[in-house]
């Protein structure tokens, strides 16, 4: 690669004698890059190609603070604390090294580690994503010439996991839930929001009159505003909440009356009461589609409340549960008595036997 393109400036990464020359030459237009790209080429040939006077790169920790500032201004605030998230687990290993030291083979020894500490494949690949992410800013910004992060195959993940609540489960799970966590998991039940989506939720997002509870798009992981109908489980709990709320105000609130934010650790506590295994929060949605797809809802209608972009992950969701599908079945019990003759019964007289 001689000439390519970062946001809207052109670098040259060419090879000479062995050696690599590289350099940024600026928002320009193509043809421009293309013949300064040849004018250094040329210069290298006849010698009097200058090595810029390179500046070591900063520290991770130093440079961090500056795409941190960047992100802020440019992305969502969830994507900024999941990325923050991310840091505080690289910190201790990343955080006091030069960016043009951190190697492939270091990052490689620390996805390791972190799978011997028993993180999930999952969690590692959204910290190295941050890096990655971290890293490609830095060359934007002429901070270093290469991403390491890109030469790292991430774990694979199963993106497959369909867990959902059976009836018995949900009754032992809001049996076990306390009165500020029950509102949570009930309208995550009822409407298939992710988590994120819960938390943003205000009484300005529920219309009463229409019967429809509104993620902004703020909020929306695709970016998009959705609606979703109110049933009369979800209308009950919400009519409930407004009579001692405050105006505008968060629906889900903690003991405090203050917003909801960390939430986890109640819920995984009463799924342990419940004695409900290999079940998470996001689970919670998972039940919702699940459930509306057995209810005989179209996938069409499934993506649009579920928020997806594309029907090919709403498409996971049509396996039914192992009930659901024996009920399927039984429907064909009413056939014609043709098809309830005996397998080993004897052809009436007269009756033309075809061999197989």
């Amino acid at each position: 690669m001689s000439l390519y393109q970062r946001g809207k400036s052109w670098y040259y990464d060419f090879l000479y004698r062995g050696e690599r020359l590289t350099g940024c030459i600026g928002p320009v237009a193509k043809t421009v890059a293309k013949e300064i790209l040849a004018k250094k080429k040329a210069e290298a040939v006849e010698g009097r190609y200058e090595l810029p006077s390179k500046k070591p790169s900063p520290r991770l920790d130093e440079f961090v603070k500056e795409y941190f500032a960047y992100y802020q201004a440019n992305r969502k605030l969830r994507s900024l604390q999941r990325h923050q998230t991310s840091y505080r687990a690289m910190q201790p290993t990343f955080g006091q090294q030069r960016l043009a030291d951190i190697s492939p083979l270091a990052i490689e020894r620390y996805k390791r580690h972190r799978k011997e500490e028993g993180v999930s494949g999952v969690t590692v690949n959204r910290e190295l994503a941050f890096l990655k992410h971290l890293f490609s800013k830095s060359m934007e910004w002429g901070k270093v010439s290469e991403n390491p992060v890109k030469k790292v195959r991430l774990y694979r993940e199963d993106n497959a996991r369909t867990r959902f609540l059976t009836e018995e489960e949900e009754a032992s799970l809001l049996a076990c839930c306390g009165p500020q966590l029950k509102p949570l998991v009930v309208t995550a039940l009822n409407t298939g929001f992710r988590a994120s989506e819960l938390l943003s939720l205000t009484w300005q997002d529920v219309d009463f009159r229409r019967g429809v509870v509104t993620v902004r798009a703020g909020y929306a992981k695709n970016g998009e505003a959705r609606s979703v109908p109110m049933n009369d489980t979800l209308t009950m709990l919400l009519k409930s909440g407004r009579l001692h709320a405050a105006e505008g105000g968060c629906i889900l609130c903690n003991r405090y009356g203050q917003p909801y934010r960390f939430f986890r650790t109640a819920f995984e506590h009463a799924v342990g009461q419940a004695g409900i295994q290999d079940f998470t929060f996001h689970d919670l949605r998972h039940t919702f589609a699940s459930r509306v797809v057995m209810a005989g809802v179209d996938l069409p209608t499934v993506k649009e409340l579920m928020g997806h972009r594309d029907i090919t992950m709403t498409s996971r969701y049509a396996h039914p549960s192992t009930d659901h599908k024996q009920a399927a079945v039984k429907k064909l019990e009413k056939v014609p008595a043709i098809f309830t003759t005996p397998l080993n019964a004897r052809p009436s007289k007269g009756t033309q036997v075809i061999e197989l």
